[in-house]
């Protein structure tokens, strides 16, 4: 039985790290093909206008909270409040702007329904681990040119017995290529980097078309391995402000960042007409 607490329909897994690393492990000795997003506020509300993007994180075998909204919403959504007409609606007002000013001091108080964030960039590095545990081979596929094989590089110096198989910093349109590649590599992992949802549509279309047993799209995660990006201070990460250390950096993802404060607004309606 899944732990998943559903997020606006979407069902996003609760547990903590070392369960989603059995769970990989089990995909991995299975026979079966094993989608994993990594969700965060603009994959909520992306999905909220696209059937096919929801109907890709229904039908995936693991939806990890990588967003700290998304485990803010889920806290907020969880929240029971009894009262009902003008009090129930002020009350939910207050509890919301109280909720958002405790994100930064308090993070480990939205550790609830879901236990834990876990984000591409860093589980990347589980898959790997897991990888060489098991004597299992990763594809790489994506990034701007060169990308990939330094990150391919980097991770098999870092990890011991770690087998990329194959790399191709290809695009969409080149598919029959990556097919063949992938498959010629013999590879049981796939990690696409695509950024949303460009690499969610590719797994979804075409894992079946290849001889690996897990995908997960890490958007920009080979840029943090190869170093060409940088990822915000581990303070800013775990006290939920990764976000604004991003747009900071990169000013143009103003529009994507938008999801966030999209998100709380969705949650304080839905919650004050929560029957």
């Amino acid at each position: 039985m899944k732990n998943r607490f559903n997020l606006f329909d979407i069902p996003i897994d609760t547990d903590k790290k070392d369960v989603m690393i059995t769970k990989i492990e089990s995909f991995l000795e299975g026979s079966k093909k094993h989608q994993i997003c990594t969700v965060n506020s603009e994959f909520i509300i992306f999905s909220q206008k696209d059937d096919i993007f929801k109907k890709i994180l229904l039908n995936s075998s693991l939806n990890l909270a990588d967003g700290f909204g998304v485990m803010w919403a889920s806290k907020f959504i969880d929240l029971k409040i009894n009262n009902s007409g003008l009090a129930k609606i002020i009350l939910v007002i207050i509890y919301w702007l109280v909720y958002i000013i405790r994100i930064p001091f308090t993070p480990s108080f939205f550790k609830h329904p879901i236990q834990e964030r876990i984000t591409g960039s860093d589980f990347i590095w589980d898959i790997a681990h897991i990888a060489a545990k098991n004597h299992s081979r990763i594809f790489l596929l994506g990034g701007a040119p060169t990308i990939a094989e330094r990150t391919a590089l980097i991770l098999q110096t870092k990890i011991p017995n770690l087998h990329v198989s194959g790399v191709h910093s290809g695009n969409p349109s080149q598919t029959e290529e990556i097919i063949e590649a992938i498959n010629k590599s013999k590879a049981s992992i796939l990690m696409v980097a695509y950024g949303m949802p460009k690499q969610e549509y590719w797994i979804y279309n075409n894992l079946n078309r290849t001889n690996c047993k897990i995908a997960i799209g890490v958007g920009g995660t080979f840029d943090f391995i190869a170093g060409t990006r940088r990822r915000a201070p581990k303070w800013m990460q775990k006290t939920g402000l990764e976000w604004l250390y991003r747009l900071i950096k990169e000013p143009r993802r103003i529009i994507r960042q938008l999801s966030i404060p999209h998100l709380m607004i969705k949650v304080l309606k839905y919650k004050i007409n929560e029957k």
